[in-house]
């Protein structure tokens, strides 16, 4: 984000820090989005949120920030390239790399390709979405962690954990696999599997971790506790109580951690701080929160929130409809999301938030949007109904 817009944003909202409640905003024009594209994609190792272009995670990056770095998004509709039927009850967000789209559906990872959405290949009883770094997918089965070979699916390595209870690929550090199996945090070498290090915390390990700063991991448990670890050694760094379990995973921004809970309040922390710094009414937030332009973007299940990263000032809602199942994606200035359709949005029209959101546009299909949506190399994934009761995961441009 430039300057400008950087001072814009931060003046609005000590301008608004006095408003009482939320306001949404309907009629605004949406600026001119920028052209598609950028100039070079961005190395993982140095960026600072460990993005490369690809939604190759959870939360497209190694931060959660679900916000792309290629630059690309169709921001004017959408028309729809290929669409391939998913179970009634698919909540799985896919990610997508090099030209493959992973899919979690009833207990099977399904790997598409991403050009047509013919099968590549499948893994079963793989329920969650992998990680792809380094032209490897790290993905699990029950105990058992696995690098897979993108292409073929063959196994590379697999590390099956002693301890009972499902293994998750928590991120992919740095120099590392960060995995959780009950209450323990344990690092793996990505060539070979073997343990780097190993932490017991307090509750069991939550899904998706977080990269912080400049070589901090944070972990969140069952039990509302929050850790900050050194990636390398596993030291710890910092950890909170939080006044219930986190809902969603944590996001990291440039200065804070951001947290969502089932009190139905979003938290960010700092390091610096044992307290949050702030708390924010966003209502339950399931599926993710975003982070971009000094936003923090979430949804409750109704509306998308737009809070001021700093201060914690709501700065706008919008209707989504009524469906939880959803998170925001963010690329190419415009915020999608989903809902009772499928949404995009301009969120600070004029180069400010308190003028937003504006409507690019939106597209309705049978029913809801949710799980999704997700963005790679200028296509929107979503899963959506798209007749009475059938369900497909899209790819739309």
């Amino acid at each position: 984000m430039n300057p400008t817009r950087r001072t814009l944003l931060a003046s609005a909202a000590v301008g608004s820090a006095g408003l009482a409640g939320c306001t949404t905003f309907q009629s605004a024009s949406p600026d001119e989005p920028p052209d598609s594209g950028v100039d070079e994609l961005p190395d993982p190792d140095d960026h600072i949120f460990g993005a490369d272009g690809s939604w190759s995670s959870f939360g497209c990056n190694a931060s959660n920030t679900r916000a792309v770095a290629d630059g690309e998004a169709p921001v004017d509709g959408v028309s729809e390239r290929w669409r391939v039927e998913v179970g009634e009850l698919s909540r799985g967000t896919p990610v997508v790399a090099d030209g493959r789209v992973y899919h979690p559906d009833h207990g099977e990872l399904q790997v598409l390709d991403a050009d047509d959405g013919s099968e590549l290949w499948t893994l079963e009883d793989a329920r969650r979405a992998p990680i792809c770094r380094d032209d490897v997918v790290y993905a699990t089965v029950d105990s058992t962690i696995y690098a897979l070979e993108p292409d073929t699916g063959d196994a590379l390595w697999e590390h099956e954990f002693d301890a009972s209870g499902t293994a998750m690929v928590l991120a992919h550090t740095r120099t590392g696999v960060v995995c959780g199996v009950r209450e323990e945090v344990v690092c793996l070498e990505p060539d070979d599997g073997s343990v780097e290090w190993r932490r017991d915390v307090f509750g069991n390990v939550l899904e998706h971790g977080a990269t912080f700063g400049p070589s901090g991991l944070v972990v969140a448990t069952a039990a509302g506790m929050v850790y900050v670890f050194d990636e390398v050694i596993g030291e710890g760094w910092w950890r909170w109580q939080l006044p219930t379990e986190l809902t969603c995973p944590p996001t990291a921004g440039r200065d804070a951690i951001y947290v969502a809970c089932r009190d139905g309040t979003t938290y960010a922390l700092t390091i610096q701080e044992r307290d949050p710094v702030w708390s924010a009414e966003t209502g339950v937030v399931n599926h993710g929160i975003g982070y971009v332009d000094d936003l923090v973007l979430a949804t409750d299940g109704q509306d998308l929130h737009a809070v001021d990263a700093e201060t914690g000032t709501h700065h706008w809602d919008h209707e989504i409809g009524d469906w939880n199942h959803t998170a925001p994606a963010y690329g190419r200035e415009t915020v999608f999301v989903g809902g009772d359709r499928l949404w995009a949005f301009d969120p600070t029209p004029g180069d400010s938030p308190e003028g937003g959101p504006a409507v690019r546009f939106d597209r309705e299909f049978a029913g809801r949007v949710g799980a999704g949506p997700i963005l790679d190399d200028g296509s929107i994934y979503v899963v959506a109904e798209v007749e009475d009761d059938v369900h497909a995961l899209l790819a739309l441009e």
